[in-house]
């Protein structure tokens, strides 16, 4: 009697990708197809409220192979959450999560699984080089691992992005976490499972356009600081100490100057000027970062759903 044959599902957002769809079936296919007499798979395609065709291409692969699945948003929620609809609905006892442009080669996937074989029960991977990629791009991603990684309590390390495999056990405790702003190249390191790391060149995009822009770029860093440390709260009230002894330390000095000339070092404006300012940019810059918990909390306690599906093909 044959031995059962594992499942692997494959999970991928895909945001007005209605030329990469049809391209990324194919490579998926090719990729697992050495490894047919072992594995089956699935393959989830997430609709992120894409506005060109990219819902009616993933209803057509599902007609040429039903092992092609597809999730279709309401609206546009977001790549993480579009990621984590794809990861809610998989069934196998692994699971692959990358995009849907090709830039994440599949054929990697063997390599991913022999790794899982092996024990593993998370394979990260490492980005080297990005083929098309200026070089203010790569200056602010280095940047934002930089940044993230001196507010963060988790380490998050250059070059991982959300393209990693679980293990069954690891996405159930992936599936369990539900807060709303998700920051998952965050998540899957807390979680702290044995883990191991490949290291891949990205591909140059084909056709269309990269979700993420500067501005979400930049929304995505800060969710990635916001949800993953409280550090920015602590270095606020440290620079308030500092400011208050700093200024303390210059009204004794100025006060110590001018009793041994016998006159005003200072005149007493600039004193309020000077101080004014800098008590005034500290808690303003304190009230910034409070209001961002704040609204992070809000978010958590008004608890909507993460997402909303319209159609689902299976």
């Amino acid at each position: 009697m044959s031995e059962k044959k594992k499942l692997v599902s494959i999970v991928s957002p895909a945001y007005n990708e209605d030329v990469n769809i049809p391209l990324m079936v194919e490579e998926v296919k090719k990729s697992l197809l050495p490894l047919s007499d072992k594995y089956d798979f699935e393959y989830i395609i997430v609709n992120d409220g894409s506005w060109d065709n990219s819902w009616e291409v993933i209803c057509e692969e599902n007609k040429k192979d039903s092992r092609v699945k597809g999730i279709n948003f309401s609206r546009n929620f977001g790549h993480q959450m579009a990621l984590t609809a794809g990861l809610d609905r998989a069934k196998g006892d692994v699971v692959i999560y990358c995009d849907s442009d090709l830039q994440q080669p599949p054929s990697l996937f063997p390599k991913m699984l022999k790794l899982w074989e092996d024990g593993v029960k998370v394979v990260h991977t490492r980005r080297t080089f990005t083929d098309g990629e200026g070089t203010s791009k790569k200056l602010l991603s280095k940047l934002f691992y930089k940044f993230i990684n001196l507010l963060s309590d988790t380490e998050i390390k250059e070059g991982f992005a959300d393209f990693k495999l679980l293990d069954k056990e690891v996405l159930e405790k992936v599936k369990s976490m539900r807060e709303h702003n998700r920051f998952l190249r965050g998540m899957v390191p807390w979680l702290g499972f044995k883990s191991a790391i490949l290291e891949y060149k990205a591909g140059k995009r084909l056709h269309g356009t990269p979700w993420y822009n500067f501005s979400r770029n930049l929304e995505f860093a800060k969710t990635g600081i916001m949800s993953f440390s409280i550090k920015p709260l602590k270095y606020i009230g440290y620079f308030g100490v500092f400011l208050t002894i700093g200024s303390i330390a210059i009204l004794f000095l100025g006060a110590v100057i001018s009793f041994i000339k016998g006159a005003l070092y200072f005149s007493p404006t600039f004193y309020l000027l000077v101080f004014n300012t800098l008590l005034n940019g500290l808690m303003m810059s304190a009230l910034g970062i409070v209001a961002l918990y704040i609204s992070y909390i809000y978010q958590e306690v008004i608890n909507r759903p993460l997402y909303l599906i319209s159609d689902v093909v299976e």
